[in-house]
């Protein structure tokens, strides 16, 4: 072999070397425990859960980007996932491992990141069949996964659980929770509380089929207990529905729980009946639109609360349920607080359902009241449509006074930060409906208009004095996430494209930057090798081009180009 074909093919071995990606290494990470999940509040530098602590408060206790030094955050590294579905998850981080997932309607994509690098250390695709349900076509997403000792574990948009070794992103176990074709999909990001895998089903409410919670076995993914938002005939509060029409009663169960481990008790809040049209369902459609407390070890009802019977505008009350102590008069109540599509906040007793309060924190509110004495749901006469009938104008629109978007309390201020809506609806009942498995079972036209030239507004709301203490206002609805630090900072994500940052007492705006896409996914912070960092999750949500589309002041977030990534910032060196 001569000198120059001897040099040409070292040349193209050490080329062939160079274009060669090297094996991503494993991920690595301590074992996610009951006892760390249990302990998560005081662990600083991680994000464990989609609430980061079961209470689900979303506050990071880490201060090392604070006020003064907030104009200092500059983009660290940006992550694609690869995705154009409606992407709406929030990270988890374990000890500078990043988890994160992307959804479209091809595949459930679930990637391990570092978190100081941006690097991808493994990526699993779970192929989606071409014939999913009508609404998972709508709005295909995922909201996270959960992680428990050395398993990664997230829902699909065919129904089932499945857990991933979280070193390698290989199967471990996976269980069909239930059968894609009625409609059922998960997007939920699991919670794992005392080794069980707790999952809420999504669809129902615009599906038809029964809504439910499902416990799972965080080490085989057995079943362990199922619990239904909506009665089987004969069991307690069937009586609420009329004939047979609690077979495809909806109720889905859209929202991560929250848990508290004095009372041993879940907290769910449970979607709007089927179908929209309430004439169909006379009663009050039990246990749908309720704040609902299960047992974690047996699944089964302890108390139950319901908002609005018979719903008739899809105001789902699915929102998180804070675990928070308040105090009132003097007294000191455990409570649940939930803020709600209705546009009110809600407290309750959370070891006895026991109402406490609900207080107004949006203007635009014409459905109707919330009685202050009892929470009972009182209708303003004419903003409930007929069959067939004209649209009705009626406040807030069915994307609510707050939309499904996590709420965050901050205990050092007391506040609950709300991304709350001043936005209205044209809705009507359409004059026939017939449920078909697998199609959507809605029977409503709605169109959402504004009378205020900012239509969304982050507010800042004492949970002890029961009121408003400042907002901060946006032109477009707010549909993304809300963050809050100990630094005394509560981010905020628009969908124009921006993140914003104010302060956690007065709502002062410190400082923004452009991502280029709509924010539309969690904001969580962390730290790895004592640096802290923000995470935001952008990309988008395809529906915004539908809720916002004839509303000429809200075009500029309509036309937004979308993406899918996650944009990490720290302060610059």
């Amino acid at each position: 072999m001569g000198i120059f074909v001897r040099f040409v093919v070292v040349a193209l071995g050490l080329l062939s070397f160079m274009l060669t990606p090297a094996p991503a290494p494993a991920a690595d990470g301590r074992d996610v425990t009951d006892d760390r999940l249990l302990n998560a509040e005081g662990d600083a530098a991680n994000w464990l859960m989609y609430n980061r602590t079961y209470n689900g408060w979303r506050f990071s206790p880490l201060d090392q980007i604070n006020t003064g030094n907030v104009k200092k955050l500059v983009p660290k590294w940006i992550f694609a996932g690869g995705t154009l579905g409606d992407q709406q998850m929030t990270p988890v981080v374990n000890d500078g491992i990043m988890f994160t997932t992307s959804t479209s309607l091809i595949v459930n994509r679930v990637q391990a990141v570092n978190a100081a690098t941006g690097a991808l250390l493994w990526k699993h695709d779970r192929k989606i069949p071409e014939d999913v349900g009508a609404l998972v076509r709508v709005i295909p997403h995922n909201r996270g996964v959960a992680l428990y000792k050395d398993k990664v574990i997230f829902g699909t948009l065919d129904a089932y659980v499945v857990a991933l070794d979280a070193k390698t992103g290989k199967p471990a176990w996976e269980t069909k929770i239930a059968d894609y074709a009625d409609g059922y999909f998960v997007s939920q990001a699991p919670l794992v509380v005392k080794g069980k895998v707790i999952i809420g089903i999504a669809g129902p409410g615009e599906m038809g089929p029964r809504g439910f919670v499902e416990a799972f076995d965080a080490n085989t993914g057995k079943s362990q207990w199922r619990w239904y938002s909506v009665p089987a005939a004969g069991e307690p509060g069937s009586e609420t529905w009329a004939a047979d029409t609690w077979k495809i009663g909806g109720g889905a169960v859209w929202h991560s729980g929250t848990y508290d481990p004095a009372t041993n008790l879940l907290y769910f809040g449970t979607g709007n009946p089927a179908p929209w049209i309430a004439d169909m369902r006379k009663g009050d459609n039990l246990y749908t639109m309720s704040a609902v407390a299960l047992d974690v070890d047996s699944g089964k009802m302890k108390w139950y609360y319901q908002y609005l019977p018979n719903d008739a505008w899809d105001y789902d009350t699915t929102a998180e349920h804070h675990v928070i102590d308040v105090v009132r008069n003097g007294q000191t109540h455990k409570a649940l607080v939930q803020a709600n599509k209705l546009g009110f906040v809600y407290t309750l007793d959370r070891t006895s359902g026991k109402f406490l309060s609900a207080v107004p924190f949006v203007k635009s509110l014409t459905w109707g009241v919330a009685d202050p004495a009892t929470g009972k749901a009182v209708e303003n006469p004419g903003t409930r449509p007929t069959m067939g009938g004209p649209p009705v104008e009626v406040c807030p629109s069915l994307l609510g006074g707050t939309g499904w978007q996590p709420k965050v309390f901050n205990p050092k201020t007391g506040y609950l930060y709300i991304p709350a809506n001043e936005f209205c609806m044209r809705y009507a009942y359409v004059a026939d409906l017939t449920y078909k498995r697998g199609q959507l079972f809605t029977g409503v036209t709605a169109e959402h208009f504004s009378r205020d030239e900012q239509a969304g507004v982050l507010r800042a709301f004492d949970v002890n004095q029961n009121k408003i203490v400042w907002e901060w206002s946006n032109r477009t609805p707010l549909i993304s996430h809300t963050l809050s630090t100990a630094g005394n900072l509560v981010f905020q994500g628009t969908a124009e494209g921006k993140v914003v940052a104010v302060d956690a007492k007065d709502g002062k705006e410190l400082w923004s930057f452009n991502l280029g896409t709509p924010q539309s996914g969690g904001i969580i912070s962390y730290a790895v090798d004592g640096k802290q960092y923000i995470a935001v999750v952008a990309g988008g949500t395809l529906r915004s081009q539908v809720w916002f589309g004839k509303e000429p002041k809200w075009t500029d977030a309509a036309r937004v180009n979308y993406g899918d990534i996650v944009a990490v910032f720290g302060l610059s060196e």
